[in-house]
């Protein structure tokens, strides 16, 4: 049985024209777990519209392109142009690499080196200009394709150098040495932590149990000398206070909270129903280009 996109969530201003996307900027993320999109007016400097689809009746042979596909298919005005296409990857295939050491025609070395990435993943990278470093990420050639035709101008990034620059940007005068960043995404959940205004350790963690959730969280707090009695613990992604994860958390961290919507843009009213912490990262990666 072919795999099926449910819609979960859906939000679309007055104002949206879906004949006038030469005017607008389409964020979209792909995961193996769904699909997600959201568009902004930069007239108005405000986002208009937003959708998120889950994936049901999964077939293991389906994956980011099929989602993608489908997706054409149900919104045909989505494969007109824009003025701005940022497309998000969402898996664990990425890595960061210092300038010096990087090479372009290297990419796929480094990304091998870190990951069982095959034949069929093109390597692509993307510069975290705030954080002087080279994200090189995997994407699956037949959703790069299917995006850069249908799209030209499309510009891919990884979900966790968006959430690294995007912190950094948004937060850069709002932390210390006691902060931790935690987003849950598709497979797992990036943990961020920023020392002297500079990233000191970024990784990403696949958990199975709520057991291993905590107990991945609370070793790294272990390795980076932090006290969960102490740190302050910012929450963004695939969770809320209803999550199992968050029960986890509150049972052995102090001080939680959650990122809050980046106020640098403005928002369709509609949006005050969608908590600002879910999907940090489609919100944030115009920061990045």
């Amino acid at each position: 049985m072919p795999s099926r996109l449910k819609a979960y969530n859906t939000f679309y201003d007055k104002t949206f024209a879906p004949g006038n996307t030469a005017s607008y900027y389409l964020n979209l993320q792909i995961s193996k777990r769904g699909i997600c999109y959201t568009v902004f007016n930069p007239a108005s400097e405000k986002y208009i519209a937003f959708e998120s689809f889950l994936v049901t009746e999964v077939n293991p042979a389906d994956d980011a392109p099929v989602y993608l596909s489908k997706l054409l298919e149900e919104k045909a005005w989505i494969a007109q142009p824009f003025s701005k296409v940022f497309l998000l990857i969402d898996n664990s295939f990425s890595t960061l690499i210092p300038p010096p050491l990087f090479e372009e025609d290297k990419a796929m070395m480094y990304l091998r080196f870190n990951h069982p990435v095959d034949e069929s993943y093109n390597a692509l990278f993307s510069r975290l200009k705030t954080n002087n470093m080279v994200a090189v990420f995997g994407a699956l050639q037949t959703l790069t394709k299917r995006a850069t035709t249908t799209w030209p101008n499309v510009r891919f990034f990884h979900c966790s150098s968006v959430l690294i620059e995007s912190l950094l940007i948004n937060f850069k005068n709002k932390t210390d040495n006691a902060t931790l960043f935690l987003n849950v995404r598709n497979e797992g959940y990036d943990l961020v932590y920023f020392k002297d205004k500079k990233l000191h350790f970024h990784n990403f963690f696949r958990y199975n149990t709520k057991e291993d959730f905590i107990y991945f969280l609370l070793t790294a707090m272990e390795e980076l000398h932090l006290n969960p009695e102490h740190i302050k613990l910012m929450l963004s992604g695939d969770i809320d206070k209803s999550s199992i994860l968050y029960e986890m958390i509150y049972r052995y961290v102090r001080n939680s909270n959650f990122i809050e919507r980046n106020d640098v843009f403005g928002y369709s009213y509609l949006f005050d129903e969608l908590m600002g912490h879910k999907h940090y990262t489609l919100f944030n990666v115009q920061q990045c280009e």
